[in-house]
């Protein structure tokens, strides 16, 4: 993805048995709404179909949270598929844009979670 070699992206997985069963990327990118706050962009997540349900995608959110805290960002957005916004709203991210068409990918709405 654009971005994946800047300084300020972080890339985080989870392993089990030295196996990556999920990853996720952290984008140092802002949104309109929220000009004046330190934020990050959550981007590239995906969790193994064969380790889906086990709360990895869970945890490698909550570690990201913690990585970022200490960083200082006040919030924590993400372009999510319509489908898994249930799933970032039980990690209490909200819906702060109208459902909209990403191309090749499908419909999302911007979630977004404040850390501080």
């Amino acid at each position: 993805m654009e971005g994946d070699d800047l300084k300020s992206t972080k890339h985080i997985g989870a392993f089990i048995n030295s196996e990556c069963v999920g990853i996720l990327s952290l984008f140092e990118a802002k949104i309109d709404d929220h000009l004046d706050e330190y934020q990050y962009q959550l981007r590239g997540m995906a969790v193994h179909p064969k380790f889906q349900g086990q709360e990895i995608g869970k945890k490698l959110i909550e570690f990201a949270e913690h990585e970022l805290r200490k960083m200082q960002v006040n919030l924590l957005w993400c372009n999510a598929r319509s489908s898994a916004a249930n799933f970032y709203d039980k990690l209490n991210f909200e819906i702060i844009s109208e459902e909209f068409h990403i191309p090749d990918v499908g419909p999302h709405f911007v979630m977004c979670k404040k850390l501080r």
